[in-house]
């Protein structure tokens, strides 16, 4: 567990092996931002906060186990805050579907489907942002997660292809109480036939 106040920078202690990690962070004021930096200081992965009406994110990323985890905090000067990065084992499983309220980290084990979401918005017109981590090996190239819902609105909702697992699904907007069901991937369409494939009986 990492604790401070107003903006800073630190590194975990010890390196974490190769893997996934969740990040879990909480603060006092309006204004949070919080970042993975590489060993040159400069950004590397987004962790969230920013002008949230919440003071709870949870966020996962991958480590490469090169050098330790390095972090930079931006907030206001009289603002405290509590990091803590662990495991991924433990988090939830998706299952058939579950509920929950602002940012999350599931594991999804199960066959490819489809995923439908909706939120139901804390307040005035939210998103829901969904996104899909795959396994990966250390030393791989670095590859951006898969979108599993990316809608806003006053009342968000969508429905998209969830593949196969294990991967981790992360909610990372979600202002609000939301729902994520999982159904049977739907059949193909029968492709219907054209003007001139009707004309000649095609």
């Amino acid at each position: 567990m990492y604790a401070g106040g107003g903006d800073a920078r630190f590194a975990m202690e010890e390196t974490v092996p190769p893997g996934y990690v969740l990040v879990d962070s909480a603060w006092t004021g309006d204004s949070f931002d919080l970042d993975s930096i590489d060993w040159d200081g400069r950004d590397a992965v987004s962790l969230g906060g920013a002008f949230r009406h919440h003071r709870f994110e949870r966020r996962v990323m991958w480590c490469d186990n090169l050098y330790p985890l390095r972090f930079r905090v931006r907030c206001g000067d009289l603002d405290e805050w509590v990091i803590v990065i662990r495991s991924v084992r433990g988090v939830r499983e998706l299952g058939t579907g579950t509920t929950g309220r602002d940012s999350e980290v599931l594991l999804h084990t199960g066959p490819a489907g489809e995923l439908v979401s909706r939120l139901r918005p804390a307040k005035g017109e939210d998103s829901l942002d969904v996104r899909a981590h795959r396994p990966r090996r250390p030393g791989a190239p670095a590859t951006y997660p898969s979108a599993l819902a990316l809608s806003h609105g006053r009342d968000p909702r969508d429905r998209r292809e969830l593949p196969e697992g294990p991967l981790l699904v992360e909610v990372t907007e979600g202002a609000g109480e939301w729902s994520l069901e999982v159904h049977e991937p739907r059949p193909p369409e029968e492709k219907r036939p054209g003007f001139w494939g009707r004309l000649f009986g095609r």
